[in-house]
């Protein structure tokens, strides 16, 4: 990573998190770190892509099963300490937001159909 090693940053804040949450972000961690192709990133835009696989799959499910509710859950937890580590590392967050949210990926994935909220799902 450039800055800043995502796990020397990582592990701290997992420290605090349920056990079973703080193994599921790391899972999605090494799956983003599996893909020997890609180029390296820095922390906050490694995190922000290992949320947006831990999205892929879950979000089409009428009734999500514990480990799809875990993964959805560790996403979450992934995209949120993106954000804190684009603030901590004085990184524009704002940019972050605009490229990952509703006008950006995210919003790319669910109208292409990658991403499908469940019946009655905000779209």
């Amino acid at each position: 990573m450039t800055d800043l090693d995502l796990e020397s940053w990582l592990e701290p804040r997992l420290a605090g998190a349920p056990a079973e949450l703080a193994e599921a972000v790391r899972a999605l961690v090494g799956e983003l770190e599996m893909d020997a192709d890609k180029p390296e990133q820095d922390v906050p835009e490694s995190l922000a892509a290992a949320a947006m696989l831990g999205l892929e799959g879950v979000l089409d499910r009428a009734e999500p099963e514990r480990e799809v509710a875990l993964r959805l859950l560790a996403a979450d937890a992934a995209l949120t300490y993106a954000f804190e580590a684009a603030a901590s590392l004085g990184r524009d967050v704002d940019a972050l937001a605009l490229r990952i949210g509703a006008a950006g990926e995210l919003g790319l994935r669910l109208e292409q159909g990658d991403l499908r909220p469940p019946d009655g799902g905000i779209s």
